[in-house]
C-alpha cells in the first residue's frame, strides 16, 4: 500500500497543506523553517498513531487526513486536534468493508509500519541504547522461527555470562588464596607432600630420657663403688690396728695378770687363735665385697661404655622433634595449597568451558544470522550492535552515506505492508548515494519521501524524481 492522497491543516508548523501522489520517490524541498520535517512527522503520526502535541500554535483546530492503499483497497486515516485535545483523536476506516475505528492499536496491526527514518536510525550508532534498538530492527526483519533461535542462545549467553560472574569472582578468589597458601611454602614444596610421623620420635625422647635418668643412677653408683673400694685397704688397716691393739691389751693384761698368766694362757692363746681366724675371716669378707665391688664397678663401665656408644645426650631431639613440627607445618600449609589450587583449577575450567560455551554460541548465532540472509549483504549483529562487512556500525568505522543506504534498505525491507519510507536530510546522502536509494525503491515498488534543504527557495515544494 501507498500514500495516494495527504491533506494537513494546522498541523504544527504547517497551515495548509494537499497533494496526492503517484509516483515513487518525492522530494520535499525548501529552505529551513518552511515544515519539511513537519510533512515527514504527519506521514509517520498517522502511519503508526505516535505522536505528541500537534496543533498549530495559535490555532483553535486542525486536522491531518491520510489515503492509504492500493489496487485492493483503500484506508482513511484521519487525525482530528483541538485546542483542548492537542493531540488529536486518530480514526481509521477500511473503504471496502466500511469498518472504522478510533484503535490506534488495530492501526498499528493493519499497517505494521516501522516509524524511523534513516537521519535517526544513523544516530542510534552513538548509543548502547541505540545501538539496542538498531538491533531491534534488524532482528524484527528475520523469520519468527530465526528470531525464536536467537533469543534462545541469548538467553542462554546471559545465563552463562551471569553464572560466569560469579565463577570469575570465584578464579579471583581461589587465586589469591591459592598465591597466599603458596607464599608461606619454600621453593621445594613438593618434599613436605607428606607428613613426618614424630609418633617414634617421641617414643625414642621418652626412651632417652629414661636412659638419661639411668645413666645419672649409674653414674652415681659408679661413683660410689669407686669411693668404697678405696676405702677397702683402710678398712684392712683399721682392722690390722684393731688386732694390734688388741694383742696389746691382751699382752697388757697379761702383764697385769702375770700371776695368773699360767692359768689364763691357754685361755689367751685360744683368744689370739679366735682372733686370728676372726681377722681372716673379716679380711675374707673384705675381699669379698671387694670383689662384689669390683664386679658391680665393671658392670657400671661396661654398661656405660655400651651407653656411651649411642650417648642419647647427643641425640637432640628437641631439636628434631622442632624440624619435625617445622616440616609438619609446612605439610599443612601444602595441604593446603594443594586443597585451593584444586579449587582454582575447577573453577577456572569451568570459566573457561563457559568462555568457550558462549564462543561457540556466539559463532552459532552468527551462523544463524548469515544463514537467514537480511536484506543487506554483509549486515549482521551481535551483542553490542551491528556490523557492516564485519565492521562496527558506529560512527567513525562506517562513514555517513553508508549508514543512510542502510537505514533506507531497512526501512524498505521492515515494511512490506506500507511501502514508504521517508528520509530527512537527504542533500547529505550525496548524488551517488541518492541514486542508489532511488534505484532501490523504483526497484522495489516502494514510495519515498525525501527531505530535502534548498538554500533560498522560500516556499516548501514536494516534487516527484525524474531522470532529469
Amino acid at each position: 500500500m501507498y500514500i495516494k492522497r495527504l491533506e494537513l491543516s494546522n498541523f504544527q508548523v504547517i497551515e495548509k497543506f494537499e497533494s496526492e501522489f503517484e509516483g515513487n520517490v518525492y522530494f520535499v524541498t525548501g529552505d529551513n523553517e518552511l515544515g519539511k520535517s513537519t510533512l515527514l512527522k504527519a506521514i509517520g503520526a498517522l502511519l503508526t498513531g505516535n505522536r505528541d502535541e500537534v496543533l498549530r500554535n495559535g490555532a483553535d483546530k486542525g486536522f491531518a487526513k491520510m489515503i492509504v492503499g492500493d489496487d485492493g483497497d483503500e484506508f482513511d486515516v484521519e487525525l482530528k486536534f483541538t485546542e483542548k485535545n492537542p493531540r488529536g483523536t486518530m480514526t481509521i476506516k477500511q473503504k471496502s468493508s466500511g469498518m472504522q475505528t478510533d484503535n490506534v492499536t488495530m492501526l498499528q496491526k493493519i499497517f505494521g509500519y516501522q516509524d524511523f527514518d534513516a537521519v535517526e536510525f544513523s544516530r542510534w550508532s552513538e548509543t548502547a541504547e541505540g545501538r539496542r534498538k538498531q538491533i531491534a530492527v534488524v532482528k524484527s526483519l528475520l523469520p519468527a522461527d530465526v528470531i525464536q533461535k536467537i533469543d534462545e542462545i541469548d538467553a542462554k549467553v546471559t545465563e552463562l555470562k551471569n553464572e560466569r560472574t560469579g565463577v570469575n569472582r570465584d578464579v579471583k578468589t581461589f587465586a589469591t588464596l591459592c598465591a597466599n597458601a603458596e607464599k608461606d611454602l619454600p621453593a621445594d614444596r613438593e618434599k613436605y607432600a607428606k607428613p613426618m610421623d614424630i609418633s617414634t620420635l617421641m617414643e625414642r625422647q621418652k626412651q632417652n630420657a629414661q636412659l638419661i635418668e639411668k645413666a645419672k643412677s649409674v653414674r652415681q653408683s659408679k661413683e660410689q663403688r669407686t669411693k668404697e673400694l678405696s676405702e677397702i685397704d683402710g678398712r684392712i688397716e683399721d682392722k690390722k690396728s684393731l688386732y694390734e691393739d688388741t694383742i696389746s691389751d691382751i699382752e697388757n693384761e697379761v702383764e697385769l695378770a702375770k700371776i695368773a698368766y699360767e692359768k689364763a694362757l691357754k685361755e689367751s692363746e685360744n683368744k689370739k687363735e679366735y682372733a686370728k681366724k676372726q681377722l681372716e675371716l673379716d679380711i675374707e669378707a673384705i675381699e669379698n665385697d671387694r670383689k662384689d665391688l669390683q664386679r658391680r664397678l665393671d658392670n657400671c663401665n661396661n654398661w656405660l661404655a655400651e651407653y656411651e656408644k649411642n650417648n642419647p645426650e647427643n641425640d637432640d631431639t628437641e631439636k628434631m622433634l622442632s624440624e619435625a613440627n617445622y616440616h609438619n607445618d609446612l605439610h599443612n600449609a601444602y595441604i593446603t595449597f594443594v586443597e585451593k589450587k584444586k579449587q582454582y583449577d575447577e573453577v577456572k575450567a569451568k570459566a573457561d568451558k563457559m568462555d568457550s560455551d558462549i564462543a561457540q554460541l556466539g559463532e552459532e548465532r552468527a551462523k544463524i544470522i548469515n544463514d537467514a540472509k537480511l536484506p543487506i549483504e554483509g549486515l549482521s549483529f551481535g551483542e553490542d550492535g551491528l556490523t557492516l562487512n564485519g565492521i562496527p556500525f558506529v560512527p567513525g568505522k562506517v562513514s555517513d552515506s553508508q549508514t543512510m543506504e542502510v537505514a533506507c534498505r531497512l526501512i524498505i525491507a521492515a515494511n512490506p505492508t506500507i511501502r514508504v519510507f521517508r528520509i530527512a536530510r537527504g542533500e547529505s546522502l550525496g548524488q551517488k548515494r541518492l541514486q542508489t536509494i532511488v534505484d532501490i525503491a523504483k526497484k522495489n515498488g516502494y514510495q519515498g519521501f525525501i527531505e530535502n534543504v534548498v538554500r533560498g527557495q522560500e516556499d516548501m515544494r514536494i516534487e516527484e524524481y525524474t531522470e532529469s
